[in-house]
């Protein structure tokens, strides 16, 4: 089934599964699978528990509310439409995704409990992501504009699922697992879904959905695990070295994000009690956040809404590419009216714009990272290093070679 006029979207999604173990299911309005993604022998066990959310879906919807949550404090899925021309319109379901490692009370209430799933659980875990539904909803944004649809967030509707504890505790860890390996198991993947979820909404300026996160006592304990305040002291550096990249990449300065990685560093240094290190870690977090956050506000005040919303379209599509018709189509404008508006108000072309953001990028993983230019140009989604080196160069004044020479900092 082709999900967009490229016919790439279906390829996308089946290597994005292969990466984040993210199930997409594509139904016509009579309910006929036209696409999944899940390749497994277990498809039809699974397709069982889909197809019912899809039919709920397509009961539910209407124009004014395109997108729906559907699930419970185990279990998660995300239903939108998307239309392939103007004559048909499918149903795309995404999920399901676990929210937490299911007890054994908690498989009896999951919608695909049935059948495979009584004896094979270690696999099911190993075919159906296990995250926090930040993680879900920012995998699910991706997946949203791999369909074509750029216009919405799914963050937006966080709140109309039930929340609750995602995080495991002692009497929720499954019994096919024991001891160490349990405990290390859980501690590591639960942390980097965390983490994961922290980057996205640094990134992303929501001062709210950070200390959201972090607000709980045994989300702490779970990046900051160790008893010895020497081992907690690495942890807290690491998260903040998150916060850090993460801002840069959001837009913050990164003289800034550098001088506020290193004041939180040096109070870090001289705290002696595991609630210090809580707190320090939650409010420099918190903080890098409302650093994007103010970057954000300063810049996109002085602009229309319509410019404002292609600002937004541009940044989240990122590293991706969005066509000036493509822009042009979400906010009700003509190319040519857009990209002239545009223009008067940002003082650059769409093109010109999109590249500095690209370029911005560029100087943090040059600055951060270890990566090769060829890396980071692929990443970037240049057509070659050399349009790459030219570009940097062009905006910055030097080459990629000479500002990592310059700037390049042990993170």
């Amino acid at each position: 089934m082709k999900l967009s006029e490229s016919g790439r979207s279906g390829e996308i999604l089946n290597n994005y599964y292969q990466n984040t173990r993210m199930p997409v299911w594509v139904y016509d309005k009579n309910l006929k699978l036209k696409f999944t993604n899940f390749t497994s022998a277990a498809l039809l066990h699974l397709m069982d528990a889909v197809e019912p959310v899809a039919a709920k879906y397509r009961d539910d919807a209407n124009y004014t509310d395109f997108m729906k949550l559907y699930g419970n404090e185990n279990e998660v899925y995300l239903c939108f439409q998307v239309s392939p021309d103007r004559r048909h319109s499918n149903i795309v379901v995404i999920g399901p995704g676990l929210l937490t490692y299911p007890t054994e009370d908690a498989w009896a209430e999951l919608t695909f409990h049935r059948h495979i799933w009584s004896s094979r659980r270690e696999e099911a875990l190993q075919l159906i992501p296990v995250l926090t539904l930040e993680a879900f909803l920012s995998n699910s944004r991706f997946i949203m504009q791999s369909c074509g649809i750029y216009h919405l967030n799914p963050m937006q509707i966080a709140d109309t699922l039930p929340r609750t504890n995602y995080y495991f505790t002692e009497s929720a860890k499954p019994d096919f697992l024991a001891g160490e390996l349990q405990a290390g198991f859980y501690s590591v993947k639960q942390a980097h879904e965390t983490e994961r979820a922290l980057s996205y909404n640094i990134r992303k300026g929501l001062v709210d959905a950070v200390d959201a996160i972090l607000i709980q006592q045994d989300r702490m304990v779970l990046l900051l695990p160790a008893e010895s305040h020497k081992d907690n002291l690495v942890y807290a550096i690491a998260l903040l070295s998150i916060g850090r990249n993460a801002a840069i990449t959001g837009g913050m300065r990164a003289e800034a994000a550098y001088a506020l990685f290193h004041s939180y560093s040096i109070q870090l240094q001289s705290c002696h009690q595991s609630q210090e290190f809580y707190r320090l870690t939650h409010n420099a977090l918190c903080a890098f956040a409302e650093g994007v956050q103010s970057v954000s506000v300063q810049v996109l005040s002085v602009y229309s809404d319509t410019v404002r919303n292609c600002i937004h379209e541009i940044n989240a599509r990122l590293p991706g590419k969005i066509t000036v018709e493509e822009l042009a189509e979400a906010v009700h404008l003509t190319p040519k009216y857009l990209s002239a508006l545009f223009c008067k108000e940002t003082g650059e072309t769409l093109t010109q714009y999109s590249n500095k953001l690209r370029i911005s990028r560029a100087k943090h993983m040059l600055e951060a990272t270890e990566l090769s230019y060829l890396e980071i140009s692929d990443t970037l989604e240049f057509c070659s290093q050399s349009h790459f080196t030219s570009t940097f160069k062009k905006i910055v004044g030097i080459t990629p070679r000479e500002y990592r020479l310059r700037n390049h900092h042990a993170s």
